[in-house]
């Protein structure tokens, strides 16, 4: 095994394939929820339409439900007229009002829009013929009984719950949470709590690990616990990370990844299981780390935030998308013009911080140039990031480039 200075790095692209392929040993449980309970969880079986929806024809309008033949002489100059009743059926030379999503009575065949028709006498008039299937959602339309409405691995949200309302279903398989465990490490670190007044040297505020928890609790799948912060003793390390392994799926742990830190997180993989790698050629975030102890897998973080926030949102987060096949985390992308030139460092897929903004008409993108991988300003003043791969030499300004959308 090579000391603890990081002689290679594993290229980003093969880090999530690596991460993928460990996590995909992970075997969540299934429970059933409510679905109001379901939000932000994860289906656990595709799902089959119980009935057809619309269950029924429908008017897709608000007017009058009609024979459609009855409407083919009309004209601007010469209407039909047609007598209004509302029945369970019509007959030749009738019409029925409607409103959206109600069911059409039998016989109906087409509905005419109320602007487009004029009362007199307790009859409209139409002016214009309608075709067969004018303004009508068919039965089965959407959905027919037996239909696959939503795949395992789906996230579950606003878009995704009515359709399993819809497709028959009040109560829905989800996969158990996810548990994550998070520990910092450091003696430098301290939590905002412990501090009246200006720090001591050499001492900073803990806030990678909340952006790891904050970065995690946009997941309801996932359950992060937080383990504090453990001092640099080898012993309380050891005891807190393997404590936070024996109950979590996953453990991730912030700081002491770096060749300048101490030896502790080297030394407690070496004692206690093995590394999958050390070192990923991402900027920021190249100390990033993954190990395996009895099985279970130590995602190491940078103790810097900017670094921390890559390392989930670059390695991370596709990984865990990949080996639970889940559907509807993909990062949005847009196209957008780059407002100033971004070169790469060769051999390194780089994240940039970025702004967008609309100029002239256009989306414009400006990269969030202060450097150092633990500027907060970094995160909270941005919406987005720019990705340049590893085999690339950057972008010149006045490019048209990718853009990646700073959402779950």
């Amino acid at each position: 095994m090579e000391g603890k200075e990081l002689k290679s790095l594993t290229s980003l692209a093969a880090a999530v394939d690596k991460l993928a392929s460990v996590l995909k040993g992970l075997k969540p449980s299934v429970e059933e929820v409510e679905l109001l309970e379901a939000r932000g969880r994860v289906l656990a079986r595709s799902i089959e339409a119980k009935i057809a929806h619309p269950p029924f024809d429908r008017s897709a309008v608000d007017g009058y439900a009609v024979r459609s033949s009855d409407t083919y002489s009309a004209s601007l100059f010469n209407p039909v007229e047609l007598r209004v009743v509302k029945e369970a059926q019509i007959k030749p030379g009738y019409a029925s009002p409607v409103s959206t999503g109600e069911p059409l009575p039998e016989g109906a065949d087409a509905v005419v829009m109320v602007e487009e028709t004029a009362w007199r006498d307790g009859k409209i008039m139409v002016y214009r013929p309608v075709a067969v299937g004018a303004n009508i959602s068919r039965r089965g339309e959407d959905f027919s009984a037996g239909d696959v409405v939503l795949e395992a691995g789906s996230v579950l949200d606003f878009r995704k719950i009515p359709v399993l309302s819809a497709a028959g279903y009040s109560r829905v398989e989800v996969l158990g949470k996810l548990r994550i465990g998070v520990v910092s490490i450091g003696s430098e670190v301290v939590e905002p709590a412990w501090v009246s007044g200006d720090l001591p040297r050499g001492r900073i505020l803990n806030s990678t690990s909340y952006v790891v928890l904050s970065y995690l609790g946009r997941y309801p799948f996932i359950n992060a616990a937080y383990y504090g912060i453990a001092p640099d003793e080898y012993n309380i390390v050891e005891d807190i990370v393997l404590k936070a392994l024996s109950v979590n799926d996953i453990v991730i742990t912030t700081g002491g990844t770096g060749p300048g830190s101490s030896d502790l997180v080297y030394e407690l993989v070496e004692r206690n299981g093995v590394w999958v790698f050390r070192g990923v050629a991402m900027r920021p975030g190249r100390p990033t780390s993954l190990s395996l102890i009895d099985g279970k897998p130590i995602l190491h973080l940078s103790g810097f935030p900017l670094a921390a926030w890559t390392g989930l949102e670059g390695l991370f987060k596709p990984a865990l998308t990949r080996a639970l096949r889940l559907k509807g985390l993909e990062t949005r992308v847009v196209y957008a013009r780059l407002a100033t030139r971004l070169p790469n460092q060769a051999g390194y897929t780089t994240f940039i911080r970025s702004r967008l903004k609309a100029v002239g008409g256009e989306l414009v993108v400006e990269p969030f140039m202060l450097r150092g991988s633990g500027l907060l300003r970094s995160l909270s003043e941005t919406d987005s990031y720019i990705r340049v791969e590893e085999g690339s030499e950057g972008f010149e300004e006045g490019d048209v480039i990718p853009v990646y959308l700073d959402y779950p």
